[in-house]
C-alpha cells in the first residue's frame, strides 16, 4: 500500500490536455501541473485560443513543470491522431490524457440547421471519440495502463429547453465513457468524465436577468455557479495512479447538487 501523501502525485507523468484554452481545460491542466505532472496543452483553433492557452503555459512554467502548446483540429480524426501521436514522442510517452472541448447551442429542434447540428456534434461528441481511440492507441502502444478523462455536461442526462443538439451530444459522451471504458479495461485503461453544472464562465447559457435563468441558478444546493478550480482536483484524483485505480466508466457530477433537484 502507497503512502497516503503518494495519493494524489502526478509526478513523472506525461499529460495531454485538449481544449485548454476552456476554463476546464485550463484548470485541469493547472492542477496536473502542480500535482506534478508534465503538460502538453492543446487549443481547437489557431487564433485567440492559443493567447489563452499560452497563459495557462506561463502559469505551468511558473510551477518549474515541462510543458508544450499545440494547435489540434479535433473535428478531423486523422488530426487527432497525428498531434497526439507528435505530443507522445516529443514528451517521451503518455500516461494521461485528458479532454475539454464546448461549443454550447440553445436553440429549438425546428430551428437548428443540418450544419449547426453536424458542428455541435463534431465539437461536442465526434471529437471526445477521436480522443480516446487516438488515446487508447498510444497507451497501447507503449504498454501503458494510462488514464483518459473526458469533461462534458450534465445536460448530457438531464433536460433543459432549447438544447436538444447540444444535450443529445453530451449524452453520446456519458455512454461514450461507459462503452469505451468497458472496451479497454481489460488493458487497464480508465475512462471516467467529469460532468459539469452551471460554471460560473457559462454566460453563454445563462440570463441571470431572466427569471428562468434565476431559478436554473438555485437548482444547485449550494446555490451558487461553480468555479474553475473546483474542476481540477476531481480531474488529478481520477488521474493519480493509486487514488482512483479501481474507478472507470464513471460520470463525476462537478455541479453543486444540481441533478438532486427534483
Amino acid at each position: 500500500m502507497p503512502p497516503q501523501t503518494d495519493y494524489f502525485d502526478l509526478t513523472g507523468k506525461k499529460a495531454m490536455v485538449v481544449g485548454a484554452e476552456f476554463p476546464a481545460g485550463a484548470a485541469i491542466a493547472r492542477a496536473y501541473a502542480a500535482a506534478g505532472a508534465d503538460v502538453a496543452l492543446c487549443a481547437l483553433t489557431a487564433d485567440e485560443a492559443v493567447m489563452r492557452a499560452r497563459a495557462v503555459k506561463r502559469d505551468i512554467e511558473a510551477m518549474g513543470r515541462h510543458v508544450a502548446e499545440y494547435v489540434m483540429d479535433v473535428t478531423l480524426g486523422k488530426n487527432v491522431q497525428v498531434t497526439t501521436r507528435q505530443v507522445a514522442k516529443e514528451m517521451g510517452g503518455l500516461d494521461i490524457v485528458a479532454s475539454a472541448p464546448d461549443l454550447f447551442m440553445a436553440k429549438p429542434i425546428e430551428k437548428t440547421s443540418d450544419t449547426e447540428l453536424a458542428r455541435v456534434m463534431q465539437v461536442n461528441f465526434a471529437s471526445q471519440f477521436f480522443v480516446v481511440r487516438t488515446a487508447a492507441e498510444e497507451f497501447r502502444r507503449d504498454h501503458r495502463a494510462g488514464r483518459i478523462l473526458l469533461v462534458t455536461s450534465v445536460l448530457g442526462g438531464r433536460s433543459m429547453l432549447d438544447t436538444a443538439a447540444y444535450a443529445s451530444a453530451h449524452g453520446a459522451v456519458h455512454n461514450l465513457v461507459r462503452a469505451s471504458a468497458h472496451e479497454l479495461g481489460g488493458e487497464g485503461i480508465t475512462v471516467n468524465a467529469i460532468s459539469l453544472g452551471w460554471m460560473d464562465w457559462m454566460d453563454d447559457r445563462i440570463d441571470q436577468s431572466n427569471e428562468d435563468g434565476k431559478r436554473a441558478l438555485r437548482f444547485p444546493m449550494l446555490r451558487r455557479a461553480g468555479h474553475a478550480d473546483e474542476v481540477g482536483g476531481t480531474a488529478v484524483w481520477l488521474a493519480a495512479e493509486h487514488a482512483s485505480s479501481f474507478i472507470t466508466g464513471q460520470i463525476i457530477p462537478v455541479e453543486g447538487g444540481l441533478l438532486q433537484h427534483q
